[in-house]
C-alpha cells in the first residue's frame, strides 16, 4: 500500500511540473544584450518616483507618508506594476 501511494505523488508531481510551462521571459536587446524587462520597468518606476517627491514635498504631504523608505517602496513597486501592464502585457 506504501509503494502505491510513492508511485502516485511521483507521477503525480511529474504531471504537474510538465503543466506548468517553459515560457522565456520578455526581454528587451540594448545594444546586443539582453536585459530583462523587469529591469526597464523597476527603472521606470524608480524614475517616476522623482516627480511624485517633488509633487508631495511642494504640498506638504510627507508627513503622512513617512516611513519615507516603505512608502516610496510601495509606490516604485505600484509604478513597476503598471509600467508592465501598459508594456509588456498587450
Amino acid at each position: 500500500m506504501r509503494q502505491d501511494y510513492r508511485w502516485k505523488t511521483g507521477l503525480t508531481l511529474l504531471l504537474t511540473s510538465s503543466l506548468t510551462g517553459c515560457t522565456l521571459s520578455p526581454s528587451i536587446p540594448v545594444l546586443g544584450a539582453a536585459f530583462p524587462a523587469w529591469l526597464f520597468c523597476s527603472l521606470a518606476g524608480a524614475f517616476l518616483l522623482i516627480p511624485t517627491h517633488l509633487l508631495l514635498a511642494r504640498q506638504g504631504w510627507l508627513r503622512p507618508f513617512s516611513p519615507l523608505v516603505i512608502s516610496y517602496l510601495a509606490l516604485m513597486f505600484i509604478y513597476a506594476v503598471i509600467v508592465w501592464l501598459l508594456f509588456f502585457m498587450g
